[in-house]
């Protein structure tokens, strides 16, 4: 059963990239575009971000930016000075904290002609109780955080016995 190993792995992987970061394609096949069929806020409205995504803008190098910028210069579309300003093409931008962005196009009148994106990131939530405090956990970790490290190890030890079967 040569497979199985493959499998296995495959279904270790799965497991590891279901807490993966996104990659969102601002604009969809028509990139980041002066008059854009649909206003970007309504799209990013659609969608759900989070810490460790990214926003991937397309455009013409040379004709056109992507600027970070506050939100007032967003509302007054101020090009003036960004925070920062990439002028790719191809400009991947990754989500460090959660909270609002703030972009708009750096062509001149683009972001008047609503060339421009709000996203706002979700939080990171920790999982704590906001309850009364919980007595200190006894010799035995809590009974989630055991059927987590169970299955990671259940996947492990399959991949491993596996693997090991593989080579005799």
């Amino acid at each position: 059963m040569a497979s199985t190993p493959i499998v296995l792995v495959g279904v270790l992987l799965g497991l590891v990239a279901s807490g993966s970061a996104y990659e969102f394609h601002v604009g969809g096949s028509h990139g980041w575009v002066e008059h854009h069929h649909e206003k970007y806020n309504s799209w990013a409205e659609r969608n759900r971000f989070q810490v460790n995504d990214t926003l991937l803008f397309k455009y013409k190098a040379g004709e056109d930016s992507v600027l970070v910028v506050t939100d007032t210069a967003y509302k007054s579309c101020n090009v003036t000075n960004p925070i920062e300003s990439y002028t790719d093409g191809n400009t991947v931008f990754k989500f460090n904290r959660s909270g609002p962005f703030f972009f708009i196009s750096g062509a001149a009148d683009h972001c008047k002609h609503d060339q421009r994106l709000i996203v706002v990131v979700l939080a990171i939530r920790n999982h704590k109780s906001h309850g009364p405090t919980p007595s200190p956990p006894g010799p035995s970790s809590s009974a989630s955080g055991l059927a987590v490290s169970r299955v990671y190890l259940g996947a492990m030890v399959a991949v491993a016995m596996a693997l090991g079967q593989g080579t005799r």
